[in-house]
């Protein structure tokens, strides 16, 4: 009887119990533009050039572009997700600006150059906010009349 019983216990011992494990944090992700890309004024000389604004605040020119005022802005998006999110940025091709005239501007934004915290990252509070910069290729003087030149452009952030 005494054998039985330890038998019993031994068998009792080496079942394991397995349960469904907790699923994982729903993740969402809202993004909300807080403040849009703008370049500012600037006037274009018979070479043309770019106008580029970086994420963290700055604002250049090459060629023939001077640069007036200090009415200028990067982008900054608001990220609405749960704290430790891993989060990559893509953008689409081109944006091409229009205007008074046919003459077209063309906004370049390259994910890994023009985004403050990166083109990947992982978010450390909500909101987290990410900055983006640009490009701005402007053709000379001729072909560009003054004026005031508007694009939409999309940034898709996917989460990992």
């Amino acid at each position: 009887m005494k054998f039985l019983s330890l038998s019993a216990f031994l068998l009792l011992t080496l079942v394991q119990v397995t349960a469904q494990e907790n699923p994982p944090i729903p993740i969402e992700v809202e993004v909300r533009n807080a403040q849009f890309l703008n370049f500012g004024k600037f006037t274009v000389g018979p070479g043309g050039g770019t106008v580029v604004i970086s994420p963290q605040g700055n604002r250049t020119s090459t060629s023939d572009i001077y640069l007036l005022g200090n009415d200028f802005s990067y982008a900054i998006f608001d990220v609405y997700s749960n704290p430790g999110t891993l989060i990559q940025v893509q953008s689409y091709s081109d944006i091409f600006l229009t205007g008074p005239t046919t003459g077209e501007v063309r906004l370049e934004i390259k994910p890994s150059v023009d985004i403050y915290p990166g083109q990947t990252f992982i978010t450390t509070g909500s909101p987290f906010e990410v900055f983006v910069g640009g490009t701005l290729h402007v053709p000379s003087g001729d072909a560009v009349q003054p004026g005031n030149y508007n694009a939409t452009f999309n940034l898709t952030f996917i989460h990992q």
